[in-house]
């Protein structure tokens, strides 16, 4: 795993604590565990490496429409995802790895991975 692997986060939602025989894969500032595995048979990841540009700016212009969000943050919203986006080929590679059973945990000390995210 390299030290910082980008994310679309879009929620409030965090992992307090791993299933039995869990492994963290990465970490952030926001929260202890980002990705973990449990062994060859599962895979969780916080963030959403799906997401298209499209699909994030579709749900926080509904969630403003509703009054969930502030117009300020829809705009910070945007204007990371402009800066980088998340490398959609290298999570493709990231999950065949773990499918392939060659997944392996960052072994130095991680840095937070740069994330695109909507606090809300």
């Amino acid at each position: 795993m390299p030290v910082h692997l980008p994310i679309i986060e879009f929620h409030q939602d965090e992992v307090w604590e791993l299933p039995p025989h869990a492994e963290v894969l990465a970490r952030s500032d926001k929260t202890g565990v980002e990705m973990f595995r449990l062994g060859d048979r599962a895979m969780g990841v916080q963030g959403h490496p799906e997401y298209s540009k499209d699909i994030l700016m579709s749900i926080a212009d509904r969630l403003l429409r509703q009054n969930l969000l502030l117009d300020c943050q829809v705009d910070v919203a945007k204007a990371s995802f402009d800066v980088r986006q998340p490398d959609k080929e290298f999570w493709k590679k990231v999950c065949r790895g773990f499918l392939k059973g060659r997944l392996q945990p960052q072994q130095q000390k991680q840095q937070p991975p740069q994330q695109h995210k909507l606090q809300l």
